[in-house]
């Protein structure tokens, strides 16, 4: 999948027609059609259904045209960092990380980093793993901490911050609460509920699609999304209920969480790319992430 590519669905979903985005990306109607055939045939789905002579987007195709909106922003943002820092001269380090995670990173790491390297530019992007990777892969990025159960991978390196847990997210005022409370969580009293998971392509969704195959029921699913903080809003509002990493009872506010029967955990590492000689604004960073982690563990 290339930017390209998702140049091209995110054009036909904005003009509802193969023939009017053909005109806008300069292509042959024939020679788009291709391409939007290539990428429902890889994703085993359709993105659009014809209705009226539109083309509008299936609920498959509403999540993909969000992701690929989401990462063209990325994109934008690191080339804006990009014109910046050579505008400024001053160097830079790229580093990914889901704020849900590293929840004290502005507070209490970046201050320390700044007083150790005054002269590097650190941007930061907020994203999942699976951006994560990419732009580590491709080139585009220093460092990152991610949610991970793989034990390697062939271009990146992972170092273990931490253990995290998984739990359900219920709203408040739910009526289950006295029940979790006594017993623990019973994902059998929640046959009814509508479900909020993360985005099809993150390391989350493999964990929840695991815990939803041991249900005795079919869960019903209101949305993927990739913003965990958006998961949270939305279980406290009472949309839903969702599974959300432990760090996240302490930011977000109207929603209960609870250990799931059995337990699920996975691993927060620091990531980075196989290839790349550490330099010491980099290996500075990942001193002072493995110094938090290790000062919260043994608080």
């Amino acid at each position: 999948m290339t930017f390209q590519t998702l140049d091209y669905i995110i054009a036909i979903a904005e003009e509802k027609s193969i023939s009017k985005a053909a005109d806008r990306l300069l292509l042959s109607q024939p020679a788009l059609s291709r391409q939007l055939k290539r990428v429902e045939e890889s994703l085993d789905t359709k993105l659009f259904a014809r209705e009226q002579n539109e083309m509008h987007l299936t609920d498959a195709g509403k999540i993909y045209v969000n992701g690929a909106r989401s990462i063209q922003n990325i994109y934008e943002h690191a080339l804006n960092d990009i014109r910046k820092l050579s505008q400024s001269g001053r160097h830079q380090i790229t580093f990914i990380y889901n704020n849900i995670l590293l929840p004290d990173f502005s507070t209490e790491i970046l201050p320390d980093f700044r007083k150790l390297h005054p002269d590097i530019v650190l941007s930061t992007i907020n994203g999942n793993a699976s951006a994560a990777k990419d732009y580590l892969s491709n080139g585009m990025a220093d460092l990152a901490v991610v949610a991970t159960g793989e034990a390697g991978h062939s271009m990146l390196e992972f170092l273990p911050l931490r253990e995290e847990e998984l739990m359900l997210a219920i709203p408040e005022n739910h009526s289950v609460i006295p029940d979790f409370e006594q017993h623990g969580a019973d994902l059998s009293m929640l046959s009814g509920e509508s479900f909020i998971l993360n985005q099809h392509n993150s390391f989350f969704h493999s964990l929840e699609q695991n815990i939803l195959a041991g249900l005795s029921f079919l869960p019903d699913i209101l949305c993927e999304i990739s913003d965990i903080n958006a998961s949270g809003n939305m279980v406290a509002n009472g949309k839903g209920i969702a599974f959300l990493p432990r760090s996240a009872g302490g930011q977000l506010h109207g929603c209960r969480l609870f250990s799931l029967k059995p337990q699920v955990t996975f691993q927060i590492a620091i990531a980075y790319p196989k290839s790349n000689a550490l330099t010491r604004p980099v290996r500075d960073l990942i001193l002072l992430l493995l110094k938090q982690a290790e000062s919260r563990q043994t608080a």
